[in-house]
């Protein structure tokens, strides 16, 4: 009888500390875009919001994005980018306060482009666990710089490692990889691959296609 009086009060404390257990929003520090009167707000991946991205096969990316909101200060408007759809999205690269980084390397994010923002988003269950974490492939999206026509641009089932843009702001260079041995996984025994894309700021006429190596 005192065991199931203990194990009762055990489950009843158990209950009413997650009742009282405050979900929270977290942020990363919002972009402004050049001298628009928009910001971006990354939402955080979180305790709050990390079952579609927990208990897979991989491990769960802290720090990525699960959302990018766009802030008009002319409208006082917010717009998701993403709107809800279970994604990661690779944070952006801050430029430093540094006076001799931001006089020798002013570009130092590659997603802020003239008239696009390039994004590195995991969408896809590539393994089939039900999970966005790093066992799945990142793909590289593009929008226009208030957020509309979000579109991915590389391959699927092409798993992006890093990208360079070129200095005129015209090509990238995407290396990546495929599942060459097809065990659901992205590394030992799969071959690295290079692609161009040449940019466009019609996001339709974005062509991407693979560099003969």
């Amino acid at each position: 009888m005192r065991f199931l009086l203990t194990f009762i009060v055990a489950i009843l404390f158990f209950a009413l500390a997650s009742a009282q257990k405050k979900e929270e929003i977290n942020f990363s520090d919002a972009f402004q875009l050049d001298s628009s009167e928009y910001f971006l707000i990354p939402r955080l991946l979180d305790d709050s919001n990390k079952d579609p991205y927990d208990k897979g096969k991989g491990y769960i990316l802290w720090g990525h994005y699960t959302d990018i909101l766009f802030y008009n200060t002319r409208t006082n408007e917010t717009k998701k980018l993403l709107d809800g759809r279970p994604s990661l999205v690779s944070p952006f690269l801050q430029k430093r306060s540094s006076y001799y980084i931001q006089e020798k390397d002013p570009d130092i994010s590659n997603n802020i482009l003239p008239a696009l923002i390039i994004y590195s988003i995991i969408t896809d269950d590539f393994n089939g666990d039900k999970v966005l974490d790093s066992e799945d492939p990142s793909y590289l999206f593009v929008s226009t710089k208030t957020g509309e026509d979000l579109r991915q641009i590389t391959p699927k089932g092409f798993d992006v490692i890093s990208w360079t843009v070129s200095k005129d702001k015209k090509i990238i260079l995407v290396k990546g990889r495929t599942d060459k041995n097809k065990n659901k996984k992205f590394g030992n025994g799969d071959d690295q691959l290079y692609y161009r894309i040449d940019l466009n700021n019609d996001i339709s006429k974005i062509k991407c296609y693979q560099v003969n190596l």
